[in-house]
């Protein structure tokens, strides 16, 4: 059957039942970042050309067309095609067909994740060539690849799984296309289609002693996969030491571990960090992931004790999903007062509760300074003497002393032996009120803590 469309023929051939390959199933391996990747959810079944945006959520842009079971036009239904070839999909129950020479169609569709910059991904899809069965000269070409781009407008599609150079001519069995690359980061669409130009694709026809007929080259696409090498967390853990199972099963994959195994598991007895390489269809992929040991007897540290005003970071520095007795669910939590701190954590050793007991102690030092001085030469209150009594090692930062006007009368890093007389510049300070500060650090539980005490001196005759 022809079927008219844009002003030429399109040729849908299927007949014969031919036998096809089956995808692992992608559940087995890391998540398919591509939605509706098989084209079999619908917004509606297909009952003309130039439906393929009824694969919800693809777009296209020129008009390819929609293959389903479903569809009501008999040309556009999987497998019972009326044309002379018999395509069934490679999975489901769907496809889409888009010319790739002469005039270009392309199928895009959103990501249902930014791409992480540094890490692997491994593309593929699966494409076959329609054919013709017209009687009309027909044509082959190489060139159909898949490409990702970012969000702004102005970023540039980058192929990164392309067949080139061998042409596709199997018009009965789905021929796989793939390729793997590290992303920069932030890609957000992928596209279908012929990226290279007529000049630049090759071009094969059973009529070349026909070079006038204007040639062109339709392809169907089925299963897009774009997916990252990621079969591993940041971090496995060894519980209590316990020998534990790294698989990195992928898609069929040769792997080669730093260690010198080339099995897809690997048994890790010891903490460290492991690095794998699969290997598929011609690249190759690396991720690593560090094992520690997670001890159970651990996991409670002894009471610990903050000063009133301090607060105190609590991070028990276990992997797991936590949830704190006050329903924060973040890594770490802040102690401010006294009180119990709690944490359940499920991680792949079970679930556990980490405990802290935290005492909120009085940490500044007793300062004794006079509130009056009478500096007259009679023996009696003439000098301002500092007293300290503290319970904790401490040292002095320095001691000043202020009129009312906020200027400094006196300075002194060492308050303990060098005294206020009541003067300024080798003179008598004016009877009033004057305030002092004093600074000092505290060392406590191992943390120097900066504390300023102040207070005020009248001087009189």
């Amino acid at each position: 059957m022809i079927l008219e469309r844009n002003g030429f023929s399109k040729i849908l051939i299927i007949s014969g039942l031919v036998g096809f390959s089956q995808l692992i199933p992608h559940s087995l391996f890391a998540q398919n970042l591509v939605p509706n990747p098989g084209f079999d959810v619908l917004k509606e079944c297909p009952t003309g050309v130039g439906q393929s945006a009824l694969a919800e959520p693809w777009q296209w842009l020129q008009t390819p067309d929609l293959y389903n079971a479903c569809a009501t036009n008999m040309t556009l239904q999987t497998p019972s095609n009326l044309n002379c070839n018999y395509l069934p999909p490679h999975n489901g129950e769907g496809y889409v067909g888009l010319y790739v020479y002469n005039t270009r169609e392309f199928v895009t569709v959103r990501l249902l994740d930014t791409l992480e910059a540094g890490k692997y991904y491994y593309a593929s899809f699966y494409v076959a060539p329609d054919e013709d069965c017209s009687g009309e000269p027909q044509s082959y070409t190489d060139a159909i690849g898949l490409a990702v781009k970012g969000f702004g407008q102005n970023d540039n599609n980058e192929v990164k799984a392309e067949n080139r150079g061998t042409i596709l001519k199997d018009t009965v069995n789905w021929t796989k296309v793939s390729g793997c690359f590290q992303a920069k980061g932030n890609e957000l669409f992928l596209q279908i289609g012929n990226f290279q130009d007529d000049d630049s694709t090759h071009l094969e026809t059973d009529s070349p002693q026909l070079p006038n007929i204007q040639q062109y080259n339709y392809m169907f696409v089925d299963d897009v996969l774009l997916t990252p090498f990621d079969p591993f967390p940041d971090t496995v853990l060894l519980c209590n030491g316990q020998p534990v199972n790294l698989d990195a099963s992928f898609y069929g994959a040769d792997f080669q571990w730093l260690t010198g195994d080339t099995g897809a598991v690997l048994i890790a007895a010891d903490t460290g960090t492991y690095i794998v390489t699969a290997k598929l269809d011609g690249c190759e992929l690396t991720e690593a992931v560090k094992v520690v040991n997670l001890d159970y007897s651990s996991f409670n540290p002894p009471d610990t004790s903050i000063c009133q005003g301090d607060e105190l970071m609590l991070s028990p520095n276990i992997p797991g999903e936590y949830r704190w007795s006050d329903g924060a669910t973040t890594r770490r939590t802040t102690a401010r007062k006294s009180g119990v701190y709690e944490a359940t954590i499920n991680n792949s050793c079970g679930e556990f509760l980490f405990q802290q007991q935290v005492n909120l102690d009085d940490c500044r030092c007793r300062v004794f300074v006079p509130n009056v001085i009478s500096p007259n030469g009679d023996g009696i209150n003439d000098l301002v003497e500092i007293g300290i009594g503290c319970e904790f090692e401490y040292e002095i930062k320095h001691f000043e002393v202020f009129d009312r006007w906020g200027n400094s009368v006196f300075l002194t890093n060492d308050p303990m032996t060098v005294k206020w007389d009541g003067t300024h510049r080798e003179k008598e300070a004016q009877q009033g009120v004057y305030a002092w500060f004093l600074s000092y650090d505290l060392k406590y539980e191992g943390r120097v803590r900066r504390i300023l005490e102040e207070g005020d001196i009248s001087v009189g005759k």
